[in-house]
């Protein structure tokens, strides 16, 4: 691992403090910890929202520091609001080009007070007119996604974010992708580019005093998902078709509902053996996870989760449970620690399949498994491509 220590500029449409961390809070953490100074900005929401929020919404005093100054969020990262001052900047290529002047001109004077080299770290692809213009030595686009099939509706912002995605890649020195797709994809625009997959905090989910007080009244087994319900990728006809299919199990899901998924969650909740428990902190999470005797990832097969590298996978594993999904390609050949299937019967056979295989060597095969596939090793490796990228 290279030695030398620099500054991030990090722009992320994804602030700081989202209910769930994902991998741009992960990797942003552990490069802070071993000594590179992170400025971290947040890119999504227009300055008029953020200013509305200054009057009536919670957390007032932290937004006007992060839209005005900067917030310290913990040891070496400081949050900043990107100035999106014009509307649809997703959607437009002039207010785009507008947003990131201005949001240019914040950073400059922000990395004023950090020392070089300067890596200006993207996570929004719409950011890719920052590259040159933000004080930084080398550019890295780090595409964790499939961007333009994850904005939603609306072919105008497709075809931007699609351009955008394009851009970001060809003007940064380094990329950096989580799937194979996006890798092949990435690689025919930029020769600099690096497959880097997801990962999870080992230790966090590994360790657990047992099963969350809520759960432990359930009749088993207990089969769960633990993360975002959104419409886009989480398969609900799939999740009712397996409660259905076998009411003696307890089909447990976790985590914030998105607006476009509240009606689908709702009438899965009015079948006796799902339970939906809303939100849960990230600290909690072990908890419910050590209570699943298997770890589900129903996921919708369409273009958005066929680029995934999902989270939770390694979460799972790193409690030892056995992991049945669908929808996410990118998942297979990890049998027999994680089995991909389609349909409900399929899906409840190799669950079934998972609950025969439980033996304690199992369960360390597991466990194995997702302690080589930590955050550790995967900001390692980012910071080692790029410090290889600044020595040369």
């Amino acid at each position: 691992m290279s030695g030398e220590r620099f500054s991030i500029v990090c722009v992320s449409r994804q602030d700081w403090d989202a209910g769930l961390p994902t991998n741009r809070q992960q990797i942003m953490q552990r490069a802070a910890a071993r000594g590179h100074r992170v400025i971290f900005v947040e890119s999504g929401g227009h300055l008029g929202r953020h200013l509305w929020r200054l009057v009536t919404g919670p957390r007032r005093g932290s937004v006007a520091r992060r839209l005005f100054r900067s917030e310290q969020a913990s040891e070496g990262i400081s949050v900043e609001k990107a100035l999106t001052v014009a509307p649809w900047g997703q959607k437009f290529p002039l207010a785009n080009r507008i947003n990131s002047r201005f949001t240019a001109i914040r950073i400059g004077r922000s990395v004023k007070a950090v020392e070089r080299p300067r890596i200006l770290w993207l996570y929004d692809p719409t950011a890719f007119e920052l590259v040159g213009r933000a004080g930084e030595d080398i550019a890295v686009y780090d595409c964790v996604d499939d961007y333009p099939e994850q904005v939603g509706p609306g072919e105008r912002r497709r075809r931007f974010v699609a351009v955008a995605d394009c851009e970001a890649a060809a003007r940064s020195q380094v990329v950096f992708a989580t799937t194979s797709e996006l890798y092949e994809r990435q690689l025919a625009r930029n020769p600099e580019t690096h497959l880097v997959r997801n990962g999870a905090d080992y230790a966090h989910f590994a360790n657990t005093s047992g099963a969350a007080p809520d759960l432990r009244a359930l009749p088993g087994p207990i089969v769960g998902f633990a993360g975002n319900l959104t419409a886009e990728k989480v398969d609900f006809e799939l999740v009712e078709a397996v409660a259905r299919l076998r009411p003696d199990w307890s089909v447990v899901l976790v985590g914030p509902v998105a607006g476009n998924a509240r009606r689908e969650v709702e009438g899965l909740s009015r079948i006796a053996n799902v339970h939906a428990v809303g939100f849960r902190a990230y600290g909690e999470l072990p908890a419910y996870v050590s209570a699943f005797s298997v770890g589900l990832i129903p996921y919708r097969a369409n273009d958005y989760t066929r680029n995934c590298s999902p989270l939770k996978v390694f979460e799972y594993l790193a409690a030892g449970k056995a992991v049945v999904a669908s929808g996410v390609p990118e998942l297979g050949g990890m049998e027999p620690e994680v089995t991909l299937a389609q349909g409900p019967e399929e899906f409840v056979a190799a669950v079934e399949a998972a609950f025969a295989d439980g033996s304690p060597a199992a369960v360390d095969r597991r466990r194995e498994l997702a302690r080589s596939n930590t955050w550790d090793a995967r900001t390692e490796r980012l910071l080692d491509v790029i410090g290889e990228k600044l020595a040369g």
